[in-house]
């Protein structure tokens, strides 16, 4: 609650001329910073810029700060890496952080993803279970996940990215900086289990046509070659504006 107002006033009782104080109090609650952030470089760009307009209208349909940046920080790694540096970048504007990869759009007529912060707030990270054919046993997706400004995240987050044993025994290479995060989970570095919540999968993100709920947030299309990122992202963009 922020920003009580006192206004102290009075009035004349016109039966024994008594004077009374009453006092009003107008309460205003600031509502929640959050933005959401994408990354791409022009390796995807045919994909990623029409990802960008369709999350553009989810943002400002739930009224979502949204920051998009194709500034490579990390030239000896796999533009995967850089959600680390710009969640880094820009944690400290914002109550939360909503990180969602290039190949990946919000429906807009999802619902409004704050009630997942809302309904999770005891947590520092929100994930999404990875797809049920994953061999990693804590089968965490990257694609989309939630970030609470907190000094503890801030402290993961630098981990994540800076710890060069782990990201030298990467146990998953090929998933690059998700490798890294499963094996911080294995290993349970920083108590990243009690300060998360891994959230099945189909809820916030699903992969295929045929394995949507009714009410999943975001289409990821993890996996897929350029041509069909591309042509499935321009269709949910023609159909949302019409075309």
């Amino acid at each position: 609650m922020h920003g009580i107002h006192i206004f102290v006033g009075t009035f004349d009782n016109f039966f024994d001329n008594k004077y009374f104080i009453y006092i009003i109090y107008i309460t205003t609650v600031r509502e929640m910073k959050i933005c959401v952030v994408m990354f791409y470089d022009d390796n995807i760009k045919s994909y990623g810029k029409i990802n960008y307009e369709i999350n553009k209208k989810y943002c400002e349909k739930y009224n979502l700060e949204l920051i998009l940046s194709n500034n490579k920080k990390l030239d000896n790694r796999h533009p995967a890496w850089e959600r680390l540096p710009l969640l880094l970048d820009n944690i400290s504007n914002f109550d939360y952080l909503i990180w969602i990869d290039a190949d990946a759009f919000f429906y807009n007529d999802a619902n409004n993803i704050i009630d997942i912060i809302n309904n999770n707030s005891h947590v520092n990270f929100i994930f999404s279970i990875d797809i049920t054919n994953s061999t990693a046993s804590n089968n965490v997706n990257t694609g989309i996940f939630i970030v609470k400004n907190c000094q503890y995240s801030i402290d993961f987050l630098n981990r994540w990215l800076y710890d060069e044993d782990l990201y030298k025994n990467n146990h998953y290479p090929l998933w690059w900086d998700q490798g890294v995060l499963i094996d911080m989970f294995d290993q349970n570095i920083l108590n990243i289990k009690e300060n998360s919540l891994q959230i099945a999968y189909g809820i916030l993100q699903h992969f295929y046509e045929n394995d949507k709920l009714i009410k999943t947030y975001v289409y990821h299309l993890a996996g897929r070659n350029e041509s069909t990122r591309y042509e499935e992202s321009k269709k949910y963009f023609n159909k949302l504006n019409g075309i």
